[in-house]
């Protein structure tokens, strides 16, 4: 599936969350217009291989906060673009108090493939802190309406947030699962320029997490989700270009997702160790060994430093069970307070 991101940077946001400024994570000044639109989904076009299979996704807003007239033009517009051929469906991202039973029998009329919820967190005093427009209840009632309405949905979540916590994330992870969205999107909070959480951090008063404790969450996060049935999208913030330059702090890497999944092997390879000694021998095919190997050869690395010596033999078939490795890494790490019910979710997927 290819997508061609339309950025609509504050379009329809009640209020400023503390995190965010559209205009420094997508290097626009303004909303496109309609000739600028349809020029764009020619330049992404261009750069595809497989034409066949385009969403057009309307990003960067609240695209259901829209006044409702403008939001039919964009459903509108993307219908042209549609029935040219140049797309097959819309997605976009929108705030869960926007969602009501009026749009959703709106957007019912519109080949919808994907409604991504910026939730967040699931936790009330790191909502408030956000400045997000809205509690935990309308994320229920949101998702509760795009199900009736068999709309696929998406649920965004962050870490790092001001008064956010290791217990409150893996609590979010849960409830993504237990709602079964379709997909989950997560990124640690990076400080951008010209937000307010950029003035928090000048002033003391918001202290960004570093990469290292961000991935200590995001791993943990990765396998709840991964193995609850929710296809995880993407993990990081996506910058473009130059509005790299617009990250004043916080942990940012262009290569999050590999990280966190090189995280992951390295604790299973602790797992094996304490089971097999420091030679591990691993009976692996292709894909299996590359996952072992890491982003730059640094799980082995990692894994060297801490006196293993990993052996890959080649098999048509990996002796591991990857995903029971997962779950007893997993259930391992957590606090006694979520081992129960966590392991309870994963068992029932």
């Amino acid at each position: 599936m290819n997508i061609i991101p339309i950025f609509l940077p504050h379009a329809g946001c009640k209020r400023r969350c503390v995190f965010c400024n559209e205009y420094s994570a997508t290097g626009l000044g303004r909303i496109p217009t309609k000739d600028e639109i349809f020029n764009e989904v020619d330049r992404y076009l261009a750069f595809f291989a497989d034409r066949e299979n385009v969403e057009l996704a309307f990003y960067g807003g609240t695209f259901t906060g829209l006044p409702e007239w403008l939001m039919h033009d964009y459903l509108d517009l993307a219908m042209e673009i549609i029935k040219s051929g140049k797309a097959k469906a819309i997605r976009f991202s929108t705030s869960p108090e926007e969602i009501t039973q009026r749009k959703v029998e709106i957007l019912s009329d519109y080949p919808i493939s994907l409604v991504e919820i910026g939730a967040q967190s699931f936790d009330e005093e790191v909502l408030r802190l956000a400045n997000r427009p809205h509690g935990v209840k309308e994320i229920y009632t949101a998702c509760e309406l795009l199900k009736e309405a068999k709309i696929p949905f998406g649920i965004h979540l962050m870490t790092g947030l001001p008064g956010d916590s290791e217990e409150k994330n893996i609590r979010s992870a849960v409830e993504v699962v237990k709602l079964k969205a379709s997909t989950c999107r997560i990124h640690p909070t990076v400080v951008l320029k010209n937000s307010t959480l950029e003035s928090m951090y000048h002033e003391g008063k918001y202290k960004p997490q570093d990469l290292g404790e961000a991935l200590n969450i995001l791993w943990k996060m990765y396998v709840i989700i991964s193995l609850g049935g929710v296809k995880i999208n993407r993990i990081g913030i996506c910058l473009y270009g130059d509005e790299v330059n617009n990250v004043v702090a916080g942990p940012y890497h262009p290569a999050m997702g590999e990280l966190v999944k090189n995280w992951v092997a390295l604790e299973i390879l602790r797992v094996l160790k304490k089971r097999r000694g420091d030679k591990i021998i691993l009976k692996v095919d292709e894909g299996t060994k590359q996952f072992f190997t890491g982003h730059k050869k640094c799980v082995l690395n990692r894994a060297k430093e801490e006196g293993m010596e990993v052996i890959f033999e080649r098999a048509s078939a990996p002796e591991l069970n990857l995903r029971e490795l997962m779950k007893i890494v997993l259930v391992e790490s957590l606090d006694e307070l979520f081992r129960s019910e966590v392991s309870g979710i994963l068992l029932a997927n």
